[in-house]
């Protein structure tokens, strides 16, 4: 119809690249977004995601354009386009390169800049960048580097390991950039630079992915840690745009005047939240054939974890109130007759039924947040002996901040989520929003991370809205321990 307004929605950094191209709403939906599906397009989420654990209408799409990876199950849908040309990248990302290369949408050397060693490790590929790109491996060196560790070890991986890595293998260059511009956005004195440092971070990581999906094709002992350390980055990615695009969305109702928020705005919010699991686990699933070399090598360091406690059984009182929090959720899907499940604790779920398979997939969900509970108040109790690896300030009461000494302990439920699962939260199905929530209170008291800043207290937001006022109370305890007053 003439004159047709089309529907607000916020905006996103997140969705497929098909959909940027076309500038229309993506619903961000993993493997394949609504509207690649509906065209029978290559939607660029498949690229983290094995082939073997797509549905059959994505497979089709891709039948065309997947490739083997050698000696393993795994396949890699790749872009039909040539999307690793800058031309299209940029278009992509509603950058035309005229502008893109202007030197006022490119950022500008600091005079607070660090100076950099005398012995710069990324002279390799230092020559080979434009000016813009290395104002942004300064900033990865002075600040950046340092964020994505705190031990001197794990530091040392990304100052001085990772470049000779880089020299060799393209895409985590890019990678880096990209990271390093969404860190440099942060600054104050680079506010009116931040929306061009957000398009750049878009674009490098875009260049790193079209060269990454390639090296999947064929993973060896030559390429895995770079390929590992790339995944990394990419999980970093996704979670600061994530964050950002869930506060920018929340930011869209209005404080006064609305009871409840557009739908839109909720949706894209668990949206965001979805991605970030994706971006988290798609990559390191992928990387399963060559993940022997990844720990037998230089990177060891940074994903071995061999000290962690095997036996978790909580020991504060904190802990074990929190533990039986956690467990009274399985309540939620109780057994009856015939192989099916209702609610049975709260009047608000009752009738709904749970096939095997679903009621599977929560128990198993619940089981292993309980354990990452656990993990976590293991190695944030002073009087234990853990050592500390990328140890991060983290609230330990409601007063409190103590240390975490381990922060990959965080990252553990998501990474093992079954794929089923993290489509049933696209669904929003209720019982498993109400488990995302109580995931999200670790997030939420995490303290210095500036990627994930955000994130836990506006998932729990964004939980309770989708639920309605009416199942509020299955969400309250989450709100709570991160001071969210669900009427604002």
């Amino acid at each position: 119809m003439a004159g047709a307004k089309r529907a607000p929605h916020s905006k996103t950094r997140l969705g497929c690249g098909a959909c940027k191209k076309r500038r229309i709403k993506c619903d961000g939906r993993h493997p394949v977004c609504a509207n690649c599906e509906r065209r029978a397009l290559d939607c660029s989420f498949l690229l983290l995601v094995p082939t073997s654990r797509l549905p059959s209408t994505a497979l089709t799409t891709t039948s065309s354009s997947t490739s083997s990876v050698n000696s393993t199950p795994y396949t890699v849908g790749v872009f039909k386009s040539t999307a690793s040309s800058l031309t299209s990248t940029l278009e992509s990302f509603h950058i035309t390169p005229s502008n893109a290369t202007s030197p006022s949408s490119r950022p500008s050397p600091s005079p607070s800049q660090q100076s950099l060693p005398s012995t710069d490790p990324w002279s390799q590929c230092r020559a080979s960048l434009e000016p813009f790109q290395r104002v942004l491996l300064d900033r990865y060196l002075s600040s950046t580097c340092r964020t994505l560790a705190t031990d001197e070890e794990e530091q040392d991986v990304w100052q001085n390991i990772i470049p000779s890595m880089a020299s060799r293998h393209r895409f985590l260059i890019y990678g880096v950039l990209s990271v390093a511009s969404l860190d440099l956005a942060r600054l104050p004195e680079r506010q009116h630079e931040r929306d061009n440092l957000y398009r750049i971070a878009a674009d490098q990581m875009n260049r790193a992915i079209s060269l990454f999906r390639v090296a999947l094709e064929d993973i060896n002992e030559s390429n895995a840690a770079a390929l590992f350390a790339h995944s990394t980055l990419t999980a970093v990615y996704f979670f600061r745009t994530s964050a950002l695009d869930m506060s920018e969305a929340r930011a869209t109702v209005p404080s006064e005047g609305i009871s409840e928020p557009p739908v839109h705005v909720i949706d894209e919010m668990l949206h965001s939240f979805v991605r970030t699991v994706w971006g988290l686990r798609g990559a390191l699933t992928v990387l399963k054939p060559g993940w022997n070399w990844v720990i037998g090598g230089e990177l060891s360091p940074i994903c071995t974890r061999e000290w962690w406690p095997k036996h978790r059984i909580p020991q504060t009182e904190r802990a074990k109130e929190e533990d039986a929090r956690l467990a009274e959720l399985e309540k939620l899907w109780v057994s009856s007759q015939d192989g099916e499940w209702q609610c049975q604790k709260d009047p608000l779920l009752q009738g709904h039924s749970y096939d095997p398979q679903v009621k599977s997939l929560l128990s198993k969900a619940l089981e292993s947040l309980r354990n990452t509970y656990t993990l976590v108040s293991l190695l944030t109790d002073p009087l234990s002996n853990w050592p500390s690896k990328t140890e991060i300030p983290y609230l330990v009461d409601d007063t409190t901040v103590g240390m975490l000494k381990d922060r990959a302990t965080i990252f553990t439920w998501p990474v093992g989520l079954a794929p089923e699962f993290i489509s049933l939260a696209q669904q929003k199905m209720p019982e498993v929003l109400v488990i995302v929530a109580h995931y999200a209170v670790l997030l939420g008291r995490v303290r210095g991370i500036w990627w994930i800043e955000g994130l836990g207290t506006n998932t729990v937001w964004a939980v309770a809205k989708a639920l309605g006022r009416e199942k509020w109370h299955l969400v309250q305890w989450p709100a709570q321990a991160l001071g969210l007053d669900l009427e604002s």
